[in-house]
């Protein structure tokens, strides 16, 4: 699913790409770039429970933002926010199979380094590459169960950006927010148990410099 939506995210890209071969990605220029981005989610097995029943969220859509700061040449300081909503899904239920509640949301927060590689004079196209750490959120909000927790993530990702002309360029990213979601309080009492989860984000994003 994701290889393909990211087949699709990147030929949407190639038209702009030659549209605009006259603007290059050259280095980073000293501007702050704000880029809002929307996003399909896929989520991993936050937890297990007993008779091999896991918890996770079912795949969905998100927005947010990322804010970028260049510090050297090609090196830049990201810091990025992400909100999506879904339900909370229930895998393995004996005698059920599947079980979903609405009220599921996620928050997740990250910064770190990115790194911008242009792919040659005249080609307005760069790879970017980053390694970021944060926060996820989640919390869910339904009549059958409430709660919400925070746990560490670390979110490396990678990409493409393209200039589009003047202080426009558009990008599409790869993001996977790993967590460990070991803490479940009180539900470790009935058998849940964490795990480490992967969340990953297809991120396609406007950016303009200011």
């Amino acid at each position: 699913m994701f290889r393909n939506l990211l087949v699709v995210s990147l030929a949407a890209c190639a038209p702009l790409a030659t549209a605009h071969s006259q603007n290059p990605v050259t280095a980073q220029s000293p501007t702050i770039e704000l880029t809002p981005t929307a996003a399909y989610l896929a989520f991993g097995t936050y937890f297990t429970g007993p008779g091999g029943i896991q918890f996770s969220n079912e795949d969905g859509f998100g927005y947010g933002g990322q804010v970028a700061i260049p510090l050297w040449k090609t090196l830049s300081l990201v810091a990025s926010a992400l909100h999506g909503t879904s339900n909370w899904s229930f895998e393995e239920v004996p005698l059920v199979g599947r079980v979903t509640l609405n009220g599921a949301s996620l928050w997740l927060f990250d910064a770190g380094l990115r790194a911008t590689l242009p792919l040659g004079a005249g080609v307005p196209v760069a790879l970017v590459g980053q390694v970021t750490a944060g926060a996820i959120r989640y919390a869910v909000d339904n009549p059958l169960i409430r709660g919400q927790a925070i746990n560490f993530a670390f979110g490396p990702g990678a990409g493409l950006v393209t200039r589009l002309g003047g202080r426009l360029n558009a990008q599409v990213l790869v993001k996977d927010y790993v967590a460990s979601f070991r803490s479940v309080d009180d539900a470790a009492a009935f058998g849940v148990e964490g795990r480490r989860a992967h969340t990953v984000a297809v991120l396609i994003g406007l950016g303009i410099s200011l």
